[in-house]
């Protein structure tokens, strides 16, 4: 069979049925839509807080309506000790406590060191990093006055205060990527790298299932699997792939305004690269496995594997030296940290020369693979296990 004839197959075969059809097409399709759906309010807003004030005093209070008027705060009640707004924060009515010391307001105009103390649910890293970082803004905002005060009030030369109110450098804080520091900008464009690695496996994975459970691939009809049939495949599976890709860093970042096309060309190439090296994987697992129905049993459920172990949800140094070389294996590892080197973040090829002589190196041995298990299988070997509709002797 010739490559032209190989590759028409193949996309027929993927478009003709529907079992490859829903992940390869409408999956992809319907997950731009969709996913980012939770991620949509992009910052955390209006969490609700206890405060506990033990002071009592003009400036608690004051720090109190402070708190209250942030867009990340609301203040949903105010006890005189702690263990009174423990038991809403067990019960996740609230997500903090802020205390506010005895003698808080004496402390702050004596100059005396004092603070205050804030208590989180540790499950909710990004809800107690916004109480911590916004209590923090309103506690200095709301003690500048009184400080200046009571400076003024002891005499302190108009040139000390200027001295003092600029002490410090002046810090500026500028986000280069994700401009708008939401959770759509930080999880969605991650994310694509490992979606479309899925979904496509998946089809990949029920087509290459399908042929070998019928003994009869529809590029090798008489058993024998040409390399020009097998370049064929791999060229459609991977167009299917590389087609996904564009879809999702062109039309779907462009819809929900992602951090996009830093360096565009750069991530078109290596969207074909990531496309191969899915199309082989595909391949090598469809032929393992042997079984349509088995792909989307094991194929799905690895998925939060797979994305801590790209080290964009969990930093992949930490963990043991036998999990950072298994990552390596993983084309998703090399495609994700490449996407977003290349879409978001404008890398140069010698910055991302890591991801992508990963990705090289796995092409030239998942497709080694491929082809000599999708040569195997395309004699007629059988599937492992009985097949599904051969019915046994009594």
């Amino acid at each position: 069979m010739s490559l032209w004839d190989a590759f028409k197959g193949t996309l027929a075969g993927v478009l003709g049925d529907k079992g490859a059809v829903m992940p390869a097409v409408v999956g992809v399709i319907f997950y731009c839509f969709f996913y980012p759906l939770p991620y949509l309010p992009q910052t955390v807003r209006q969490v609700p807080v206890a405060v506990a004030d033990y002071d009592g005093s003009p400036l608690s209070r004051q720090l109190e309506r402070d708190l209250d008027s942030t867009r990340e705060l609301h203040v949903t009640s105010v006890v005189r000790r702690v263990e009174d707004a423990v038991p809403l924060l067990q019960h996740l009515e609230i997500g903090g406590i802020v205390a506010i010391p005895p003698d808080f307001d004496r402390d702050v105009l004596r100059g005396t060191p004092t603070g205050v103390t804030i208590m989180g649910n540790g499950g909710y890293i990004v809800v107690d990093g916004t109480i911590l970082g916004s209590t923090a803004q309103v506690l200095a905002a709301t003690a500048a006055g009184p400080i200046a005060a009571h400076m003024l009030e002891s005499h302190v030369p108009p040139a000390e205060l200027l001295r003092a109110a600029h002490a410090g450098p002046a810090v500026i804080k500028q986000p280069l990527f994700n401009t708008v520091q939401g959770y759509e900008g930080y999880v969605v464009p991650a994310s694509t790298g490992i979606i479309v690695h899925q979904l496509l496996l998946i089809a990949i994975c029920i087509l290459i299932g399908t042929w070998v459970e019928k003994g009869v691939w529809s590029i090798a009809p008489d058993g024998a699997l040409s390399v020009r049939a097998f370049g064929g495949m791999l060229g459609a599976l991977s167009i299917l792939v590389f087609g996904a890709l564009l879809f999702w860093i062109g039309f779907v970042f462009w819809f929900h305004d992602l951090p996009r096309g830093g360096n565009l060309s750069a991530a078109i190439v290596f969207c074909g690269l990531y496309a191969v090296a899915i199309s082989a994987l595909g391949v090598v697992v469809g032929c393992w496995m042997g079984e349509r129905e088995r792909a989307l049993q094991v194929v799905a459920a690895l998925s939060v594997p797979l994305l801590f172990l790209s080290g964009f949800a969990f930093p992949v140094e930490s963990m043991p030296q036998p999990v950072v070389a298994l990552s390596d294996l993983l084309p998703s590892t090399h495609g994700i940290q490449g996407l977003l080197k290349f879409n978001q973040m404008g890398a140069s090829w010698q910055e991302a020369r890591s991801e992508v002589r990963g990705l090289i190196l796995l092409i030239a041995l998942y497709g080694t693979l491929a082809w000599l298990l999708a040569r195997w299988r395309a004699r007629g070997r059988p599937s492992v296990g009985p097949h599904p509709n051969l019915e046994h002797p009594a």
